[in-house]
This record gives C-alpha cells, structure tokens and sequence, in this order.
C-alpha cells in the first residue's frame, strides 16, 4: 500500500505545477468535507449536549424563588399530598370533612359517600403504578350555617391536604341569615386494576 501511495505522489510531481497546486487543492477540499460533516457534526453534538447539561445544573443551583402567586396559590390551597391507597384516602377524607364541619357552627349535617370512579386513562401519569389505576372517591355534603361560616367550611375544605377537589357547590337561602349548602368533595386513591371473582 505504501509502495503504490510513494508511485502515486512520484507521479503527481512529474505534473506542471499549476496542476500539483489543483490537486492538492481538491484533496485539501475534499478533506475538509469529509471532516465537516463527520468530525465538526459529532463535536457540535458533544458541545450542545454539555451546553444542555449545565443549563440543567444551574438551574436546579438556582434559588427556589417563589412568586408572590405562587405562595398565595399554597396559602390557599394548603399541602398537596399523593394518592393514598383507597381505603386510606377514603378513611382520611371521611375523618377530615366530620373534622371540619365539628370545627364550625353548622347544623343539619350529613355526609354520605356516594361512589368511587375511574380517572380517564392517563390522569395523574408515573403515580398509580404497574396494576393500580387512580380512582375518585367521591362524598356529598350538606349543611346549614351562615354566610360567614359557609365560606370558613368551604375554605377548610379546598385546604385539606385529603380532599383533592371540591365540586358542585349549591347554596339555597333559608329563614334567617342561614343558607343551605350541598356539595361534593372528592379523594383520589390508588386502587387495583385487577378484576376479582372472574376467572
């Protein structure tokens, strides 16, 4: 191989040197092209790809620096807590709206749980797991109170870190300053996707 490549270069210089520098030129050419499209391409990718990871470094070193709407937003809505698993979400939802209308001055009150359902596919994704499936656990409310307790019970109801969602609010004014409420709240839970008792 290399005796051929020293004929060849022996070959070349036997040309006019109008034609050596034409050559050498195009080799130079084709060269750069060859390494443009391999070499440069593959060291861009390398820069971009660490240009990507130290944006991603800094930003995780950067100051946690909430918005004033932000911390409203929290205030507001108090603790977020994952999906329990279903009879621990229900048991606690249960717990906190008895817990939350004993707190307040309301009468006439009654809780009810009415049903569970499944969340469309693709809700809450990464939480439910291989075989689980996230459900709503769904209660209804109804009490009597003023309008200033009203919204003390709702209030603590859309805070509580075991009710996920408060929904269908109807008020209906009664004697006096009183205003009867129902509403439902809801949980939601992990539960198993497995169907028992078929074989």
């Amino acid at each position: 191989m290399s005796h051929r490549l020293s004929d060849f270069l022996d070959t070349v210089s036997t040309w006019s040197r109008a034609m050596q520098w034409a050559f050498w030129a195009a080799v130079l050419t084709v060269a750069f092209l060859v390494w443009d499209s391999t070499v440069a391409e593959i060291g861009a990718n390398w820069s971009a790809k660490a240009d990507s990871i130290e944006s991603q470094i800094a930003e995780i070193n950067r100051p946690n620096n909430l918005t004033s709407s932000v911390k409203k937003t929290i205030r507001s809505f108090g603790d977020v807590e994952l999906p329990r698993e279903k009879s621990n979400g229900a048991t606690a939802m249960t717990d906190a709206v008895h817990a939350i209308l004993k707190s307040n001055a309301v009468r006439n009150d009654e809780y009810t749980r009415t049903k569970s359902s499944k969340m469309r596919s693709g809700s809450l994704p990464g939480i439910a797991g291989a075989g689980k499936v996230i459900e709503q656990v769904i209660g209804d409310i109804r009490f009597e109170a003023t309008q200033e307790n009203v919204l003390k019970v709702i209030s603590q109801l859309e805070s509580s870190p075991w009710i996920d969602a408060v929904s269908d609010v109807r008020l209906a004014k009664q004697d006096g300053r009183m205003i009867r409420v129902d509403l439902a709240v809801e949980a939601w839970v992990v539960a198993s996707s497995t169907r028992r008792g078929g074989r």
